[in-house]
C-alpha cells in the first residue's frame, strides 16, 4: 500500500518525517526504508546535525531506526517504509 507525496524544497523536513510515519503506522513491522539515491542525498544534506539523521554502523545506514536500501529504480522522490 503506497500514497504518492511531492517532495519539494519547501518543508523537506517535514514532508519526509510525514512520509516515514504514515509508513510506520501502516505496516505491521517495519525493518527497512526504500529511497531513491539522489532523495537519500538531500535527506542527509538536510537532517545534517539533527539526532534523527541517518546514521552509519559499520556498512549499514539507519534512518529513523530502519536499515536504508537505496534503489536506483525508483522515481527521484520515492521513499517507503518496508
Amino acid at each position: 500500500m503506497g500514497k504518492r507525496y511531492e517532495v519539494g524544497n519547501d518543508f523537506f523536513r517535514e514532508k519526509i518525517l510525514a512520509a516515514m510515519l504514515f509508513g510506520f503506522r501502516n505496516v505491521k513491522n517495519p525493518s527497512t526504508v526504500t529511497v531513491h539515491p539522489e532523495l537519500m542525498v538531500k535527506i542527509r544534506e538536510n537532517f545534517k546535525d539533527k539526532v534523527i539523521s541517518p546514521k552509519q554502523f559499520g556498512d549499514v545506514e539507519v534512518f529513523c531506526g530502519l536499515t536504508v536500501i537505496e534503489d536506483v529504480t525508483k522515481e527521484k522522490d520515492y521513499i517507503s517504509v518496508n
